[in-house]
């Protein structure tokens, strides 16, 4: 006889519960389950998480609510209740009395594949979305490594959304109040606005060249109004309890007289020694407050730093700790943002500086400026309040950004939109980029070290360009692009091998008048490929979930659909060279055109120009749409001759060396 009993002395902590094992097949052979005893303790709320087995939880005491998708229900003593797979679930315990249940546990498979059947990636797209993006520091011009974090990829999604009949807009702009724009005039000599201003246009005019569209494009030095509107969102924040005004050391330069902070500031990080600006490093995306920096200079003059008192408005960010700790909860957050946000918030959040003695940025009276991260923060939000006001209600919002940003956007931006009673206005999702280099070291203006973006583009254009980065994008990992391989963009594998597919259509015809034929008889090959345009659709469409995001995926997916196209064309050559199957021939033929339609769906997010000419070539109205199952071409379908042209082939096979700066 196998006993069992109930122990908490012996539970061990895991999915945020206690837990026991109970009875598996390791104790009894063939047993078909495995089970174990749980207890989520009094105002606990178990991790929220799904797998490919089915359960059942039998309560043993206490009340609790269990959820499972949108789904919510009560149970008590003598209660049951059965969990789909792949069903996301956590138990919700508001009581003082500990949840204690038995969970049974099972797999099988068929019913794990009939879930996933039934819930194809694109019916979790949500039907309306907000894309953001950072906007970048106008001070100075965009090279490869920025375009290869957020801008192209977020530009990726939205487009496939769009292609879906998704409404999905694309929220950017520029980071106008930067103090970096304001330490980039004081070295050229010239005023804030006008930085802002001529690197703002060029920046705007870059993304445009890039094939990367906006439908909100924030510029707060233009805008009459953004002082006003980001006061207003201000004096909600302040009368929380959570603000209050202080006097504090703060980093000063004697030489020029200034307060420095963030761009002003220059030292080592204290926390990893690695080289740091003010209030945040790059390198572990650690905030800091700039006298905490070791070695601090003043960067406009290089002078040794001290150190005086300054009175300002400080934001008490750990008072937020645990709504922040429960918006990220239900939030998605890549690991590598949620490994850094975890951290701080076990160490305890330090305050923030929500002023700063700066005459740039919205002004706040008494010689001191709103703090550019706390203003860019409210800047999202007053966007993101907008876009409600003005395109019919809340969207889901899909925020894309580099990770040397993530305090400023998954707990400064958090923290302040509670505190002004605006959470409702936050990301679902964040998706994260780590650094794209060039070689064995960051892209670097300041260096020289760097391929600037308007010449790539210029060079090798748009398609070649946003394939390239996107091939490479530092998805959860540092990524590199060789100087020679910036050079020859145009010779992306994708790019060629699509090439050579489609410049094959243009004998294909010849026997049927010059139309696209209608189906005919099919052959199992006939079948599998149509499955296969079909099947590789819903994997490329699970790689546009926001939480699991894959630009590199895409491509490699894109890569192996090309190739499977000219391998159906090489082996049903022969077939339609067989007068006594004519009626397959004709089946061959519709597939081989459906395909190419398919493919203008597939790349648009990526190579739009491309694939705005396969689409147009095919005969197709307005831009490519992605249907969830492909229908064919019209029989009698007339397509432009020759095949679609190639940006590679309009300049040169070989891309011109990029500018460098």
């Amino acid at each position: 006889m196998i006993t069992r009993a109930f122990d908490r002395s012996v539970m061990s902590w895991s999915y945020e519960m206690h837990l026991q094992p109970m009875l598996s097949a390791t104790d009894i052979e063939g047993l078909p389950f495995g089970s174990v005893f749980g207890s989520v303790p009094g105002h606990t709320v178990s991790k929220r998480h799904a797998h490919q087995d089915g359960e059942m939880f039998i309560v043993l005491a206490g009340k609790a609510v269990v959820v499972l998708g949108d789904e919510e229900r009560e149970l008590g003593p003598g209660g049951v209740v059965h969990l789909t797979p792949f069903g996301f679930h956590e138990i919700r315990n508001d009581h003082d009395e500990p949840f204690d249940i038995v969970s049974i546990y099972w797999e099988h498979i068929p019913s794990a594949v009939k879930v996933l059947d039934a819930a194809p990636p694109r019916d979790q797209l949500a039907d309306r979305s907000l894309v953001f993006c950072p906007p970048p520091t106008p001070n100075g011009g965009l090279h490869l490594g920025h375009l290869a974090g957020p801008y192209v990829r977020a530009d990726m999604l939205v487009r496939a959304l769009r292609s879906m009949g998704r409404d999905a807009r694309y929220v950017t702009g520029t980071d106008d109040h930067q103090s970096y724009v304001a330490a980039a005039a004081r070295l050229r000599g010239t005023g804030p606005v006008d930085v802002a201003t001529a690197e703002g246009d060029a920046i705007v005019a870059t993304l445009a060249s890039a094939g990367v569209g906006y439908d909100r494009l924030t510029r707060p030095a233009g805008d009459a109004g953004h002082a006003d509107r980001i006061r207003e969102l201000l004096a909600r924040v302040t009368a929380s309890a959570a603000v209050t005004e202080e006097e504090r050391e703060t980093a000063y330069c004697t030489s020029c007289e200034l307060s420095l902070h963030q761009a002003f500031a220059r030292g080592n990080c204290a926390h990893c020694a690695a080289g740091s600006d003010g209030e945040i490093c790059e390198a572990c995306g650690r905030p800091n407050e700039a006298r905490e920096l070791t070695g601090l200079t003043c960067r406009i003059c290089g002078t040794e730093a001290v150190t005086r008192p300054e009175k300002a408005l400080w934001l008490d960010l750990n008072a937020f700790a645990d709504e922040l700790r429960e918006y990220l909860r239900v939030s998605y957050t890549s690991p590598d943002l949620q490994i850094l946000v975890e951290r701080l918030l076990d160490e305890g959040l330090p305050p923030y500086r929500l002023g700063r003695s700066t005459d740039w940025g919205v002004d706040l009276g008494d010689g001191q400026a709103l703090d550019a991260w706390a203003d860019l923060a409210l800047t999202f939000l007053d966007a993101a309040r907008a876009e409600s006001d003005e395109q019919g209600g809340p969207a889901r919002i899909t925020l894309f950004l580099g990770y040397d940003n993530s305090f400023y956007y998954a707990v400064l931006l958090p923290v302040l939109a509670f505190a002004a009673g605006l959470g409702e206005l936050l990301p679902a999702a964040f998706v994260t980029n780590q650094f794209l280099h060039l070689g064995d070291a960051k892209f670097s203006t300041s260096r020289g070290h760097a391929v600037w973006a308007d010449d790539a583009l210029a060079a090798a254009g748009p398609d070649a360009v946003r394939l390239a980065l996107l091939r490479d994008a530092p998805e959860g990992r540092v990524t590199r692009i060789t100087e020679e391989r910036a050079d020859r963009l145009t010779e992306d594998p994708l790019y060629l091998a699509a090439r050579d597919w489609l410049a094959g259509f243009a004998p294909l015809t010849e026997g049927f008048g010059g139309t696209v034929p209608g189906t005919g008889a099919w052959t199992d090959a006939h079948r599998e490929f149509y499955r296969h345009l079909n099947l590789i659709t819903r994997q490329l469409d699970g790689l546009l979930l926001p939480e699991s995001f894959s630009a590199r995926g895409y491509i490699t997916l894109l890569d192996s659909f090309v190739h499977r196209c000219a391998e159906f064309r090489a082996t049903e050559e022969v077939v339609r060279q067989v007068p006594s199957l004519a009626e397959e021939a004709r089946t061959s033929l519709a597939l081989e055109y459906l395909a190419a339609k398919v493919f203008a769906a597939l790349a648009w997010p990526v190579t739009p120009e491309l694939a705005q000419r396969v689409w147009s070539w095919l005969g197709l109205p307005g831009e490519p749409v992605r249907e969830a199952d492909w229908s064919f071409l019209p029989s009698g379908t007339t397509c432009a001759t020759p095949a679609p042209e190639f940006a590679s082939d309009r300049a040169a096979a070989v891309a011109a060396p990029s500018g460098r700066s």
